[in-house]
């Protein structure tokens, strides 16, 4: 079907014959939408025309063979599935791995990431964070626009991504697809032919960073004015599509992009929807939100904290976010726009994952900071202490951690890297004890270039300074143990009194074991 609601007539175009098919209204239960009276065949090429007006792609192409604004072709999405008992992944207990397609491999295609992912696995991830696949034009980059129902044929197309996803959950992982909402209605792609898809705000470049490249100033997709029932309906069905037709386990939503001032948030009605979808596939789905600012705060505290030794304003900063994050109540906390979603569904809350916390890389990949050179006030890492020090914050912060291949190397190429990925690993292991004490209050303290962080029965010891120090662990519970250290022969755990080496981050955990 087709969304065209002030149009008098729709046609479709066949390019390889000139030959055009009129299509008919609907009906009044779905106003403003076109039907044929026949599907085309696999392979066809077709565009449409509103109005005899010039003939122009379909907004849902799902393959676009000949680019962002070549013709749309007719896509038979069978695929031989070896996934059946897949049944998805725990996000509040594990950790993604942003993949990143144009850096990830030399090839910067689905199917030579896909070669990797058995090394993804083995650093202990659970799923893949997958950088956007969406069509759009080479030359211009996706901020000039995107075809979101489309996957890029310079990355393989869409049976490079079926393959991808078929791998990736023989491997144990979830993939999680990076959906570019922010540019999904840019100017250049014609939408306006069809309906008001737009409304008349932008979306400008991050906060704070340079301007990014042509297009990056995008409309706001019309989710609240009038005529917005298209555009929600737009953005269901392809959230739909990834999540059903492609096995996708979760979507990246850049809730910058999706502000809507309805009764019923947009962010709601698609929790709900995606809730009932994942129910009628017995899968496991999610939706992670994010946005500027959000998950980059913590990374960016504890950067200002090794940057600053001693400094306390930081360290307050750290305090401060982690009471707004995890606040001492029984309710989880949740920021004012995903109040407003559970309000509009309560029963979808379970499929919303929001306050995620991204290394460096991961962030700067992301559709709302413009450009590589332009990273929006993300910190890089230049040391190996210091991405320890931020893995080590990262995983155990209790919030769904988002990392990278600068942190976390793959593949293991040598024994700097393995040490990296050995130290994710050990993480790993000890952050379901993590996410189970979340609820409770975060203490921290400082003495000098010392740092000790705890919070239930795990505590986080670090020196921010250059010179080995001893961290006062007495008012720990007195059965507390090294349970990971980055340096363990320089930690030394003795009558209350942690001694550790500089920028080495040490965790001790009380209680049963849990590894």
């Amino acid at each position: 079907m087709l969304w065209a609601p002030r149009a008098r007539t729709v046609e479709i175009v066949l390019p390889a014959t000139d030959a055009r098919l009129p299509l008919r209204l609907v009906g009044a239960h779905e106003p403003g939408y076109w039907r044929a009276d026949a599907e085309l065949a696999h392979g066809t090429d077709y565009l449409f025309s509103v109005d005899g007006g010039t003939p122009v792609p379909d907004p849902c192409s799902t393959w676009m063979p000949h680019g962002v604004h070549g013709a749309s072709r007719v896509l038979d999405q069978e695929f031989g599935w070896t996934d059946g008992a897949w049944r998805g992944a725990d996000l509040d207990s594990g950790a993604l791995l942003r993949v990143d397609l144009p850096t990830f491999t030399s090839a910067g295609t689905l199917d030579a990431a896909a070669d990797r992912l058995e090394d993804v696995a083995a650093t202990g991830v659970v799923g893949v964070e997958l950088s956007p696949v969406a069509t759009h034009d080479p030359a211009h980059g996706p901020a000039a626009g995107v075809r979101l129902f489309a996957v890029h044929e310079p990355l393989g197309g869409p049976p490079a991504l079926q393959r991808f996803v078929d791998h990736a959950h023989r491997c144990g992982l979830a993939v999680v697809l990076d959906a570019p909402h922010r540019w999904a209605v840019a100017d250049d792609l014609g939408l306006h032919a069809f309906g008001p898809y737009a409304t008349g705000s932008r979306i400008g470049p991050r906060t704070g960073a340079r301007p990014g490249p042509p297009g990056s100033d995008s409309p706001r997709i019309n989710l609240d004015g009038g005529g917005s029932r298209g555009p929600r309906d737009f953005l269901v069905a392809d959230a739909e599509r990834w999540l059903r037709d492609f096995h996708v386990d979760g979507l990246l939503l850049d809730v910058d992009a999706l502000v809507d001032r309805s009764a019923v948030p947009f962010l709601g009605e698609l929790a709900e929807d995606v809730h009932g979808l994942g129910e009628q596939l017995g899968r496991r789905l999610h939706l992670l939100v994010d946005g500027p600012g959000r998950s980059d705060r913590l990374t960016t505290v504890v950067h200002h904290i090794l940057a600053s030794p001693g400094d306390a304003d930081p360290v307050q900063d750290l305090r401060r976010l982690a009471h707004e994050v995890f606040p001492p109540t029984t309710s989880p906390w949740r920021p004012p726009s995903l109040r407003r979603a559970h309000r509009a569904t309560q029963r979808a809350a379970s499929v919303l994952v929001s306050d995620l916390t991204r290394l460096p890389a991961a962030n700067r990949s992301v559709p709302w900071t413009p450009d590589a050179g332009a990273a929006g006030g993300a910190v890089a890492t230049v040391t190996d202490d210091d991405r320890a020090c931020l893995l080590t914050f990262a995983i155990l912060a209790g919030t769904p951690p988002v990392l990278d291949t600068e942190h976390v190397p793959v593949p293991v190429r040598d024994e700097r890297a393995r040490r990296l990925v050995d130290w994710t690993r050990a993480l790993l292991a000890l952050r379901p004890a993590a996410s189970a004490d979340r609820d409770l209050p975060v203490e921290v303290r400082t003495e000098g270039t010392t740092l000790l962080g705890r919070r239930g029965r795990t505590a986080v010891a670090l020196v921010t300074g250059t010179e080995p120090a001893d961290v006062d662990v007495s008012s720990l519970p007195s059965d507390s143990r090294v349970v990971a250290a980055w340096d363990p022969a320089g930690t030394t755990l003795r009558d209350g009194v942690l001694r550790i080496p500089p920028r080495s981050p040490a965790v001790l955990h009380h209680g049963p074991s849990e590894r």
